[in-house]
């Protein structure tokens, strides 16, 4: 084996190696992945309707994070949490406070142990169940124990 050959070999096994340890994360959310304007919060026990369809109170999925906040509130960047997902439904859990801009020296975002502070936005506890109850490429409809949540991407 010539030398060249040698290093050509060398140099391909290095190669392969390196492709083969790293490893590529995709998003396997389908459908619940993208920006979504939460337009209608239904009270399951009265049927009491709050109509957000004019405000700008949204949810952002992407990978293992769900982003929500409103848009119409200054100076507050929203809520963080984690979420996991089956066919029929989606836990949402281990809520952050958005700190990027306000508290960078003090660790960026800090964990939350009120849920008060998720209501807003349609989440009552710090892990709550929704039932899907329509979910495509326009609508979502998720629903909690307590509230059924309407959706229209943005």
């Amino acid at each position: 084996m010539t030398a060249k050959r040698l290093f050509n070999t060398i140099l391909a096994t290095i190669a392969l190696t390196t492709l083969a340890s790293c490893e590529i994360e995709t998003s396997d959310n389908g459908d619940f992945d993208g920006f979504w304007h939460l337009e209608r919060v239904d009270t399951l026990a009265t049927g009491g309707t709050l109509d957000l369809s004019k405000k700008r109170v949204f949810w952002g999925v992407q990978y293992k994070l769900i982003s929500v906040y409103d848009i119409d509130k200054e100076g507050t960047f929203g809520y963080y949490l984690r979420f996991k997902q089956t066919r029929d439904q989606i836990v949402t859990h281990t809520p952050y406070k958005n700190n990027w801009h306000q508290d960078v020296e003090n660790g960026g975002d800090h964990p939350i142990d009120d849920p008060t502070q998720l209501a807003p936005y349609g989440i009552n506890n710090l892990e709550e169940e929704f039932v899907k109850e329509k979910l495509n490429g326009g609508q979502m409809i998720l629903r909690s124990k307590t509230l059924r949540l309407k959706f229209k991407r943005f």
